[in-house]
């Protein structure tokens, strides 16, 4: 008589391996980018039909990178209605803050004042922490760390194995300043993004991320070609990012913003890969078994309103 325990073991396993690998595909993750969307006469109505583009592709999350243009004016008005923009969104939205979202705002005389309209903006987005922009996905900020209270905007949060990040890197040169006694806000910063990517590689060797996407507004890579005698902003977080991705041991793909060139395509360095996204709403495609983790996928569409 045969044994009914092995028997039944004959006729599910076939079934379980069947659903080990229908899991395995779906581990695949296809995510969204909005790349500096708000670029026409009227940003707002931009913003909202890019990310309607995004949501009917029915990503697992939406980043926006970019609230606005840099030619709208800055105001409080502004800031909080781009914010319940975001909010109605079905899908998780997730911001990636740009330097056009504040590097160009000035007082009423019309004076440089990007330090003030950045803490506000940073007051706007993220001073209600009953709201973090992500829904029913958990969102960890640099700003619960009392020595960085004031960087919200570095967040972090995990899908299906993958930990995503972004940082506050602004185009254009990260906003380093020659000016004496105008750059302590570039100082800070980068300060605070070093203390970031070592948290970050502290959590990825706890929780053993399959890879790790990073998400900002600059472009790292390829160099930029500056003006004689321009400081490059982003030599030490260059620096920085890389060492970070030879510390974690995993792929790490860095999003950076557009250099204007024509096809985005992916480009590795050892573990670290990185790719100009091009204004429009761009598809992510990242699975953690496959040899080439991280694909473009899908056409890139402006999502603007005409």
């Amino acid at each position: 008589m045969t044994p009914v325990l092995p028997l039944l073991w004959r006729v599910l396993l076939p079934a379980a391996l069947a659903c080990v690998s229908v899991s395995a595909d779906a581990e695949a993750l296809r995510i969204s980018v909005l790349m500096h969307v708000a670029t026409r006469s009227d940003g707002e109505a931009a913003l909202r039909s890019a990310l309607d583009t995004a949501h009917s592709r029915n990503p697992a999350f939406i980043v926006v990178n970019g609230l606005k243009d840099a030619s709208e004016p800055c105001s409080d008005r502004l800031f909080r209605r781009r914010k319940a923009v975001l909010e109605a969104v079905d899908t998780p939205v997730f911001l990636s803050m740009a330097g056009s979202d504040w590097i160009n705002c000035r007082d009423l005389r019309g004076r440089p004042a990007e330090s003030v309209w950045l803490g506000l903006l940073r007051d706007q987005l993220y001073g209600d922490i009953s709201w973090n922009g992500s829904k029913h996905l958990r969102l960890r900020r640099q700003s619960a760390l009392p020595a960085f209270r004031s960087y919200a905007e570095n967040t972090r949060w995990s899908v299906h194995q993958v930990m995503f990040a972004t940082l506050h890197l602004p185009a254009p040169n990260n906003h380093y300043l020659a000016a004496a006694g105008r750059n302590s806000e570039f100082e800070d910063r980068l300060t605070a993004n070093r203390d970031w990517l070592k948290r970050l590689a502290q959590h990825a060797s706890i929780e053993r991320p399959g890879a790790i996407v990073l998400f900002c507004d600059g472009s790292l890579w390829p160099l930029a070609r500056l003006q004689p005698g321009v400081r490059d902003g982003f030599r030490e977080i260059r620096s920085a990012v890389q060492a970070f991705a030879g510390s974690v041991r995993r792929p790490v793909l860095l999003v950076q913003g557009s250099t204007g060139q024509a096809n985005a395509s992916i480009e590795w360095q050892g573990k670290l890969a990185h790719v100009n996204l091009p204004q429009g709403v761009n598809d992510l495609e990242i699975d953690i078994d496959a040899s080439m983790p991280f694909v473009l996928s899908g056409e890139n569409d402006t999502g603007s309103a005409q």
